[in-house]
């Protein structure tokens, strides 16, 4: 049938005026089996590549992408470049019954029992490498071993992802490192973040073994600890499959510490060692406040020191590290 008879036949039927040209654009628009399927086949294109991204995000994921932590096989080169001479050395700890705690230590091969030893402990989210440029720091290794660990659920640790919310177990998983690497040896712990809550734990369990603790912007007042909403919806699934391990076992522990921070309030009258608290005034993610908790917990504290900054946020374990170096040598020397 020809186009204008269609339309002529459609006008005839019609109780409606109809523009004549309009009709035949389409009319023979529509029944054009090449251009009514374009439009379709970009949707299905649009929504493959989506798809694609998406699965690509989920496998990423699970195989363990976004895990802030450097291969073993980086660490000589990447401290070589950085003027630390000595190599480090590698440590899987086993815990029986519980998991392989990874370690990166410095210490020197010539056996010194007066040899002081500084612990790093990293925050939330976090590996050993939170503490790489410490550890390349010349001015400390010619005072002290070093050694740094990845706490359960992070780095190279079993379980990465598996989030460990108990404070004890934390501090017995430092603990175990340290007596396969400094055996017999008091210790100097440094905890930033959520490390400042484990290396107080530490104290509180085994304070024969500790020389002092260098708290750095350290989440420990249980009444400043907040709880967002996003926190319990990423807890849970569908979000927890789509966030990264690494992200989701802090969020996970993060929701856990209050209660921690709750039981161990009347332990922190029985921390006796030395203790620096270093915070900055403007830290957006751990208040200010949690200075005079400290303050006011650590009332039978031998010597209790503040260092505080008008600037360098949460980050200034590397924003500021020539003060934080500063305080660790200070305690290192003892006082």
């Amino acid at each position: 049938m020809e186009e204008d008879e269609v339309c002529q036949n459609f006008i005839h039927k019609s109780t409606f005026p109809c523009d004549f040209t309009f009709l035949k654009t389409t009319y023979f628009t529509m029944s054009t089996p090449e251009k009514s399927t374009l439009p379709h086949r970009k949707r299905l294109r649009v929504f493959y590549v989506f798809l694609a991204l998406f699965a690509t995000w989920i496998i990423a994921i699970q195989a363990g992408c976004l895990a802030m932590r450097t291969p073993d096989r980086d660490w000589p080169a990447k401290l070589l470049q950085a003027g630390q001479p000595l190599p480090p050395v590698f440590d899987d700890v086993e815990i029986p019954d519980y998991r392989s705690i990874h370690a990166i230590s410095l210490i020197r091969p010539e056996p010194d029992s007066a040899r002081p030893v500084i612990v790093f402990v990293h925050g939330s989210p976090g590996s050993a490498d939170a503490y790489r440029s410490y550890l390349a720091d010349t001015a400390l290794s010619r005072v002290a071993d070093m050694i740094t660990l990845d706490r359960p659920g992070f780095g190279y640790t079993s379980g990465f992802g598996r989030a460990e919310g108990s404070l004890e177990r934390q501090a017995a998983a430092v603990k175990a490192v340290v007596q396969r690497l400094a055996p017999g040896k008091k210790i100097v712990l440094v905890g930033h973040s959520l490390g400042g809550p484990v290396i107080a734990r530490y104290a509180m369990d085994f304070p024969d073994k500790v020389a002092g603790l260098v708290l750095v912007a350290a989440s420990i007042d249980p009444d400043l600890e907040e709880h967002p909403w996003w926190q319990g919806a990423v807890d849970a699934p569908p979000l927890r499959w789509l966030t990264p391990k690494s992200l989701w076992t802090s969020n996970r522990e993060i929701i856990l510490l209050e209660t921690e921070l709750r039981e161990i309030l009347p332990r922190w009258s029985g921390v006796r060692c030395p203790v620096t608290m270093v915070h900055a005034e403007d830290d957006r993610l751990v208040p200010f406040g949690n200075v005079a908790f400290a303050k006011r917990m650590l009332e039978n504290c031998m010597d209790y020191r503040e260092v505080t900054l008008p600037k360098g946020d949460h980050f200034v374990l590397w924003s500021r590290q020539d003060v934080v170096r500063e305080v660790i040598l200070e305690m290192v020397k003892g006082r």
